[in-house]
C-alpha cells in the first residue's frame, strides 16, 4: 500500500506534441483534470519550439478548468535524456558533486557541459556509493521554463516522464508502456527498481495501428533482451504485467491487438489514488505518476525523484554564456549538415562544366567533319563513319550530362532524408554516397537509437537498410561513446 498524499493541492502538467494535460490532486483524491490540443509543429521530439503559443494554450486551459498555478509538476513527452548508475567511492559530502561530474564526463555519451545533471543516491555498500545520474540537454529545459513563464506558472518541479510512468502503478514489478502519437515510452520496473527506460519515435503519417503495435512489439522485445542480457541469472518473468497507457491505448481494440502480439499479460493501470470512474486513466497516467511524487511508497518500489529544474552544470568549466553556447552549437550543427551538401553540389557543378566543355569540342569536331564531307568527295564512307561515331559520342555525353543533373538532385534529396531523420542525441561524422549506396557514420547515446534510425529510414522508402557497424569507443581522455555505421542500398 501507499500512504496518502499530503493535504495540500498539487498540480501536474504533461506536454506532448499533440496536446497538454493538466491534473490536480489533494489528499490522495483527484480533484480536477483537463486537456487542450496543440497545433502541429509547436512541440517536436520533446522540444517546445514555440514557447509563447504553448504557454498561452496552457494558460487558457488552467483558466477554463480553474486549476491553480502554484506547485505545478511538469513533464514533456519525447524529451531526450541519458542516464547512468555510477558507483563511486564514498567521499565527503562537499566532494560528491565533483565526483559525480567526473564520473558523468567519463561514462555519458554527451558532453556534460551541454546538459543539466541531477542525481539521487540509491545504494551504498563496501565503501562505494551508487548514484542514479540523469542528464537532459539544456536547451530542452530552457524552452520549458520559457513556456511556463508565458503561462504564468512559476517553475517548481520538472520530472522525466518515464520516471513518472514507473511510479504510477505503485508496483515493484511491471512493464509500463505509453503509446502516444509522437512517442512510445517503455519502462521496466523490476524488484522495485526502475531498470530500463527507453523511448522511440513511432512510424510517421500513413502508419496504421497495426503498424504501431508491431513496432512496439519489436521495441519491447529488444528492451527485454537488453535487460535479460545483463541479468541472465534472473531474467524478466513472463508473468510481469504489461500496463498500457497513452492516447493510442484508449481504444479497447488496441489493447486486444497489443495482447495478441505480446507474451506478457496486458493489464489496466490502476494508480493508488482516489479518482472518479470517468477519469481516462490511460490518458493521464503520466500526470498521476507526477502527483505520486508526494507519497511514501511501502510496497517495495524504490522511487527515483529528481528535479530537472534543480539540475546543475559546471559553470567553472564553462566561461561563456548559455546563449553563446547554444548559438555556437547551432552554427556547428548547421555547418555540419550543409558542408556535405555543398561538396556534392560543387562536384556536380564542376562535372557539369567539364561535360559542357567536352560537348562543345565534339560539336565543333562534328561541324568540321560535316564541312569536310561537303567540300571533299574523297573517302565519303570513312567520313560518314566518323560522323556516326561523333554522333554516338555526343549522345553518350548528353545522357551523362543529364544523369549528373538528375543525380545531383537525388544526392541532395537523399542527404536531406538521412540527416533530417536523425533521432535526437545522434550526431553523424561522415556521409558517403554513390550511385547505389549511402553510408552514414556517427555517434549515439545508446544502441536503441540506431535501431530507431533504421526504422525511420525504412519509413522513408529505403527498404534495404542495415547496420554495418556498431561499437563502443573510448577516446584518449577516457570518454566513452557508441559509434555506428548504417548502409542504405538505393
Amino acid at each position: 500500500m501507499i500512504k496518502g498524499l499530503f493535504s495540500r493541492t498539487y498540480v501536474t502538467l504533461s506536454i506532448s506534441a499533440g496536446d497538454v494535460r493538466a491534473f490536480s490532486v489533494k489528499g490522495g483524491r483527484v480533484k480536477n483534470w483537463g486537456s487542450t490540443p496543440l497545433a502541429p509543429g509547436l512541440v517536436r521530439d520533446g522540444l517546445v519550439l514555440q514557447p509563447k503559443a504553448v504557454g498561452e494554450a496552457i494558460r487558457l486551459l488552467f483558466q477554463s478548468r480553474r486549476i491553480p498555478r502554484d506547485r505545478v509538476i511538469v513533464s514533456v513527452t519525447g524529451m531526450s535524456f541519458t542516464y547512468r548508475v555510477l558507483s563511486l567511492p564514498q567521499v565527503e559530502p562537499n566532494l560528491v558533486e565533483e565526483a559525480i561530474w567526473r564520473g558523468a564526463k567519463r561514462e555519458m555519451p554527451l558532453p556534460v557541459e551541454e546538459m543539466y545533471l541531477s542525481w539521487q543516491s540509491i545504494d551504498a555498500k563496501d565503501g562505494e556509493q551508487d548514484f542514479f545520474v540523469l542528464g537532459v540537454p539544456r536547451n530542452l529545459v530552457t524552452a520549458v521554463v520559457e513556456t511556463l513563464n508565458v503561462a504564468g506558472i512559476k517553475p517548481y518541479i520538472m520530472d522525466l516522464k518515464p520516471l513518472a510512468l514507473a511510479r504510477a502503478p505503485g508496483k515493484s514489478d511491471a512493464i509500463i508502456v505509453a503509446m502516444e502519437p509522437d512517442c512510445f515510452d517503455i519502462v521496466l520496473a523490476v524488484n522495485g527498481n526502475t531498470e530500463v527506460m527507453h523511448s522511440v519515435t513511432p512510424k510517421g503519417d500513413g502508419a496504421t495501428i497495426q503498424d504501431h503495435v508491431r513496432q512496439l512489439a519489436d521495441e519491447l522485445s529488444r528492451t527485454v533482451k537488453y535487460y535479460n542480457s545483463g541479468h541472465a541469472e534472473n531474467p524478466l518473468s513472463v508473468d510481469t504485467p504489461l500496463l498500457l497507457t497513452g492516447q493510442l491505448a484508449l481504444d479497447t481494440a488496441t489493447t486486444e491487438l497489443v495482447q495478441s502480439e505480446m507474451e506478457y499479460p496486458v493489464r489496466p493501470l490502476v494508480p493508488p489514488l482516489d479518482f472518479r470512474p470517468d477519469l481516462p486513466v490511460a490518458l493521464y497516467a503520466a500526470n498521476m505518476g507526477l502527483a505520486l511524487r508526494k507519497t511514501k511508497a511501502t510496497n517495495g518500489f524504490h522511487d527515483t525523484q529528481l528535479n530537472i529544474l534543480a539540475g546543475t552544470y559546471p559553470t567553472k568549466r564553462l566561461q561563456i554564456s548559455t546563449r553563446h553556447v547554444l548559438a555556437y552549437l547551432a552554427l556547428g550543427i548547421i555547418a555540419g549538415l550543409l558542408i556535405p551538401f555543398f561538396l556534392i553540389k560543387s562536384e556536380a557543378a564542376a562535372e557539369t562544366v567539364r561535360l559542357e566543355s567536352e560537348k562543345e569540342i565534339k560539336t565543333q569536331e562534328l561541324f568540321l567533319a560535316e564541312k569536310a564531307l561537303s567540300t571533299a568527295k574523297a573517302d565519303a564512307a570513312e567520313v560518314e563513319a566518323a560522323i556516326s561515331e561523333l554522333n554516338a559520342i555526343l549522345e553518350e555525353l548528353r545522357q551523362e550530362y543529364q544523369a549528373v543533373l538528375t543525380t545531383g538532385g537525388s544526392f541532395a534529396e537523399n542527404l536531406d532524408v538521412v540527416t533530417v531523420d536523425l533521432p535526437p542525441l545522434t550526431y553523424f561524422t561522415s556521409i558517403e554516397m554513390n550511385a547505389s549506396t549511402i553510408r552514414v557514420e556517427g555517434t549515439v547515446d545508446n544502441p536503441f537509437t540506431v535501431l530507431s534510425y533504421i526504422d525511420a529510414l525504412e519509413a522513408e522508402g529505403f527498404a534495404d537498410t542495415r547496420i554495418a557497424e556498431i561499437r563502443e569507443f573510448t577516446d584518449e581522455e577516457g570518454l566513452t561513446s557508441i559509434c555506428f555505421a548504417v548502409e542504405v542500398t538505393r
